[in-house]
């Protein structure tokens, strides 16, 4: 990677010292990625910064969808919810610029390498004197652009590169916790009772950025889950609806469902889960965050959006999601569960060890 100076060239009798700006932070704006994952992929970033700055001011600004969440997350001081839903010319869109603009950030930085433009956008219109993001084919309002060289390589090593390339270091590893007092409650309410008496096995339903699993693939998933004397928890969002009230109809008390529009209860109920079977969504992404082991469907690269190193996660790559076979993926889950049991007894003897907590 390359650090580019993209703003007004200085007057003869100033100099240039960004990085002096850089340690001078005191105000940092940080901006994941829009895509699916982004919040949780900016994990570490987060931490690296927060250690590299300990008394600065970090605020970190997100979609409506991940604000709960975002708001358990313990190195930033702050968390913005972004209406990028919103026209440019709504009111509510001006509202929120102006208040980005007056809260006057020394420094933003926006970890999408491929987020949306209104993303891109949002981080120039924050006015911070240094504007921080990858370079883009379009014009951008950052004045420091990071040039990429491989594309496929993973999200969380490339936002990894870029503030490196700002003199912070990663700190290293990342997993989530969720409060246990609401998680418990959660677990009690949703997985005790029937649901206790065997393992449990998290299917998400949602199609992520892709074309997803049809329905047939989707019961077959189920009902393979059951078969093998596991119950199943449902992910859902409104676009699965009629899905989910045909399989809950189909199998009964065997399956639930939760609306995953309320991501820190997705994350307490799979916190009980033995493993998630998911497409490329948010919701598994935060299941890696959370160290639960993983079927991951994907119809592109998946080197992209998961960590080689990552021993939970079982990968099934097809271009043509629909032609998939089901029994990869059951198998998949198989191998996932098995890793899953060795990680478990290398942890216990000492062998490995366990990763930062969020």
């Amino acid at each position: 990677m390359a650090l580019r100076w993209k703003g007004p060239r200085p007057r003869r009798d100033e100099s240039l010292d960004i990085f002096g700006e850089l340690r001078r932070a005191e105000r940092i704006l940080l901006v994941p990625n829009d895509r699916v994952g982004g919040l949780f992929m900016g994990a570490p970033v987060y931490k690296a910064v927060r250690a590299h700055y300990p008394d600065a001011h970090i605020a970190l600004l997100t979609k409506p969808d991940d604000a709960r969440l975002a708001a358990s997350i313990p190195f930033v001081n702050q968390v913005l919810t972004a209406p990028l839903e919103e026209q440019i010319w709504s009111a509510a869109y001006h509202d929120f610029v102006d208040d980005l603009r007056r809260d006057l950030y020394d420094l933003a930085i926006c970890l999408g390498p491929d987020c949306s433009f209104r993303l891109a956008q949002l981080c120039g219109l924050s006015g911070a004197r240094l504007r921080v993001g990858f370079q883009r084919d379009v014009e951008t309002c950052f004045n420091l652009e990071i040039v990429r060289q491989r594309e496929e390589a993973f999200e969380v090593e490339q936002v990894l590169s870029l503030v490196r390339l700002l003199g912070v270091e990663s700190c290293g590893d990342v997993s989530w916790a969720i409060g246990e007092g609401k998680g418990n409650q959660l677990r009690e309410r949703y997985l005790d009772g029937e649901f206790s008496t065997g393992h449990v096995v998290a299917v998400d339903l949602g199609r992520g950025e892709g074309t997803g699993l049809n329905g047939r693939q989707l019961d077959d998933i189920v009902g393979r889950v059951i078969e093998r004397g596991a119950r199943a928890v449902l992910f859902f969002s409104l676009a699965e609806r009629k899905q989910v009230n045909y399989l809950t109809k189909t199998y009964g008390s065997r399956v639930i469902a939760f609306e995953e529009d309320d991501l820190a209860g997705v994350a307490a109920l799979l916190q009980g889960c033995r493993a998630l079977i998911a497409c490329n969504t948010n919701v598994l992404h935060l299941a890696l965050s959370l160290d639960i082991p993983t079927v991951g469907i994907f119809d592109e690269d998946a080197r992209r959006w998961v960590s080689g190193r990552n021993q939970l996660v079982e990968i099934i790559e097809e271009r043509d999601l629909r032609a998939i076979s089901i029994s990869r993926v059951v198998d998949g889950l198989d191998r996932a569960l098995r890793r899953d049991s060795i990680y478990d007894r290398q942890v216990v003897d000492g062998a490995g060890s366990a990763p930062s907590t969020a």
